[in-house]
């Protein structure tokens, strides 16, 4: 009998002595979390007064042939350093996708918008006419009700956009065809001010011919990710610092402020550390971007100074003037960065020209500046 008491004496001991040594473990161990979100501020020059607001016209959802939900987009934007950003999804064929709700083009816009607010992203709502070519893809921005756009003849649709105060962009000219070409139905658009700009740089092409419409016609030139899949996974960060924008010279940070740019065509576009615009605007942005301080030091041969990069794009210059002997052939100045250039003995009359390779104005010209 004492036998059996001291057994089940020492079982309840192992018991009680399991337990608390259970329970001095931790319910859990945690070894990672989630990342910092958080916003890249890119840094841009303020050209003539204007704000460079970065923007991207061209995005879709789930409500048609992208994958991803509307408030993951204004994510993305916020993150990516965006001031605005058009989600315009596919009108005909909406949606896509089985189990996505049909019938109303507005659902995406009215789904991001109060996240855009949390934010700070002036969401504008569009929509894109996606026909064969001619006309193409056309993108309707700062309409109204994108329902009304879902029509047969997709004259009516430009008309109805048009009627609606919208803002018209041709996207990709260049896609899916064997040819880039002006059709006649492009110049009626034109010509009756229901074509205001061209998506010149889409996705990760750009295309020549279309850049010389724009300058030829005066129309606004436009560069956009047309993003279907997540924006990290579209774009490699390893390799470009930034997606590929619009850069909007606007009065204010504001919708109305957006618009009225695009229809006096003040843009610019970067993708990939180029730049792409007018003359005039390009020379403004380097000015406002580059500072080229006094000689520091001499000797009887050479002069050093320094070149300072204010802004988030860097400048690729090739000497031009053949005469300039002793100075730079080349000159990289990095983004955000200052750089060392010797040249030779101090002349305060010396100007000497370059080529800035990545400030483009058509295919054959590139912006020429004078430094020195």
């Amino acid at each position: 009998m004492k036998t059996t008491n001291v057994l089940i004496a020492l079982s309840f001991m192992a018991v009680s002595v399991c337990s608390h040594a259970q329970d001095a473990l931790p319910k859990q161990i945690k070894v990672g979390k989630e990342r910092v979100k958080a916003r890249k501020e890119i840094r841009l020059p303020e050209i003539d007064g204007y704000n460079l607001l970065k923007c991207d016209f061209h995005i879709h959802t789930i409500f048609s042939d992208g994958i991803v939900w509307p408030t993951l987009r204004i994510q993305e934007a916020w993150e990516e350093g965006l001031d605005a950003i058009a989600i315009t999804d596919h009108i005909e064929g909406q949606p896509a996708r089985p189990g996505v709700e049909k019938g109303n083009h507005n659902y995406s816009f009215d789904l991001a918008k109060e996240e855009a607010d949390r934010r700070e992203i002036i969401l504008i709502k569009g929509g894109e006419i996606t026909r064969s070519m001619p006309p193409g893809h056309l993108n309707a921005l700062f309409v109204k009700d994108v329902n009304a756009l879902d029509q047969k003849d997709y004259m009516k649709a430009i008309e109805e956009a048009h009627n609606q105060g919208a803002f018209i962009q041709w996207n990709h000219p260049g896609w899916g065809v064997d040819s880039i070409l002006w059709h006649d139905v492009h110049e009626t658009l034109y010509q009756k001010g229901w074509l205001n700009g061209i998506e010149v740089f889409n996705e990760f092409e750009w295309y020549p011919v279309a850049l010389n419409w724009v300058n030829e016609k005066n129309l606004t030139l436009l560069c956009n990710t047309d993003v279907h899949d997540v924006i990290e996974r579209l774009y490699d960060f390893r390799t470009t610092s930034h997606r590929p924008m619009t850069l909007v010279l606007s009065k204010d940070r504001t919708e109305e402020g957006i618009r009225e740019a695009l229809f006096d065509r003040r843009t610019l576009i970067w993708f990939y550390d180029t730049l792409m615009g007018k003359e005039d605007l390009l020379q403004k942005f380097f000015e406002a971007s580059v500072e080229m301080k006094p000689v520091h030091h001499s000797t009887p041969e050479r002069s050093y100074r320094s070149i300072v990069n204010h802004t988030d794009v860097p400048f690729l210059l090739r000497k031009t003037d053949k005469n300039a002997n002793g100075y730079p052939e080349t000159i990289k100045i990095p983004a955000g960065e200052t750089i060392l250039v010797i040249q030779p003995k101090a002349n305060s009359n010396q100007s000497v020209s370059y080529l800035v390779e990545n400030m483009i104005i058509s295919p054959e010209k590139r912006l020429e500046v004078r430094l020195f």
